[in-house]
């Protein structure tokens, strides 16, 4: 493990300095926010593989946001290179805007994702619209969500969609020091290019259909107790519950995991099940946070069936994992008299997922190292 840490960092500490060397010179401009961050990654099983391999994953991230007097526009884009799998590397980037007031936020924004040949059907443009409205009622605090999305890929059509969100959160806080958060959302995803005169049970090179309404509707359910323990120290449990309301969607079977896309092979929306879990916060000396976190998944996938070895795939019997997750991480934020920050992190995974279905069941380590500048 001291060999894989010495690794991860001691070759990108000289890039950090040069970088933080030139930021720190520079001076804010006016209205204009600027962010630079990277993350070195190893990652035991970035692909999710029954039989896996490792790799160091590098990520390079700019923000730029311009304020104006009655909107923000702003850029991201981010830059993922893999030591071991240079023939997936990909570059992602995102343009919007967005207007705020006292009580409503709303914009819009279009991303984008370019992959190499060998990985191009993760190839996507995706465009998006939000608005959220805060109010208070009953001496509780509410926010009202609406977002749609429209998902297109440009190599595998059959999987372009659209989503349409709407959601009502409530935030009651109490003397103890204790917060209460629920979280009633419904989530509706229609496919574009599905034809609906196809065969109960069929399949293509890609893709298998339980059902001939593969357009879904979700309703899901989260809870939320937050509990200040003691002055430095809090508590938070979480709880979350989907059903599918109708419809089963359809699943990209045969298309093999990538990193930082899972849409594909693990739509959210195509999914039903629960979850609960806690997150331990400690405040130390320093501004330092230390954040420990257990997570249990019970998942369901109606529109998958299972693999039975690596090649048999069998439609009849739907997919069921259970994921457990752990993780912790350590963070330093550093404040600068001229207004700029540095944050540090330091991050540590572990997932085990178990499932019904072969080519689902992995083991994923992951130890990770991220500097960010905002000036």
């Amino acid at each position: 493990m001291r060999n894989i840490i010495t690794t991860l960092f001691k070759s990108k500490i000289e890039y950090m300095v040069v970088i933080l060397s030139i930021l720190m010179s520079l001076q804010v401009f006016g209205q204009w926010n600027f962010q630079i961050a990277t993350n070195q990654e190893f990652n035991s099983n970035p692909f999710r593989l029954v039989n896996p391999y490792s790799d160091f994953i590098s990520i390079f991230n700019i923000g730029i946001e311009r304020e104006f007097e009655d909107f923000n526009i702003l850029y991201f884009g981010s830059y993922s290179k893999f030591k071991e799998s240079p023939d997936i590397d990909y570059y992602w980037h995102q343009f919007g805007f967005y207007q705020e007031t006292e009580s409503v936020i709303w914009g819009a924004y279009f991303e984008q994702r370019f992959n190499k040949v060998l990985n191009n059907y993760f190839n996507y443009l995706n465009y998006a619209a939000y608005a959220k409205k805060q109010f208070q009622l009953l001496n509780i605090n509410w926010e009202a969500n609406l977002s749609l999305n429209s998902m297109n890929y440009s190599e595998i059509p059959d999987f372009n969609n659209w989503i349409a969100s709407t959601g009502l959160l409530g935030r009651k806080s109490f003397e103890t020091k204790t917060t209460l958060i629920g979280t009633v959302i419904f989530n509706y995803k229609g496919f574009k290019n599905f034809n609906a005169n196809i065969d109960s049970v069929s399949g293509t090179e890609f893709i298998y259909y339980n059902s001939e309404n593969v357009n879904i509707s979700q309703l899901v359910l989260n809870g939320r107790l937050a509990q200040s323990i003691l002055e430095n120290t809090g508590l938070a449990l979480n709880f979350n519950y989907k059903t599918i309301l109708s419809g089963s969607g359809f699943s990209a079977s045969l298309i093999q995991s990538t990193y930082g896309d899972t849409e594909l092979y693990d739509d959210p929306i195509s999914q039903e099940g629960y979850s609960y879990g806690g997150t331990l916060t400690q405040i130390l000396p320093s501004d330092i946070t230390l954040k420990l976190n257990y997570t249990y998944l019970d998942k369901k996938y109606p529109a998958q069936g299972i693999y039975l070895s690596e090649t048999e795939y069998q439609i009849d019997e739907a997919r069921q994992d259970n994921q457990s997750i752990f993780s912790a991480a350590i963070s330093k934020p550093i404040y600068f008299d001229n207004g700029n920050e540095l944050n540090l992190n330091l991050n540590y995974y572990l997932i085990n997922n178990k499932s019904n279905s072969y080519n689902f069941n992995y083991d994923i380590n992951t130890l990770s190292f991220s500097l960010g500048y905002t000036f």
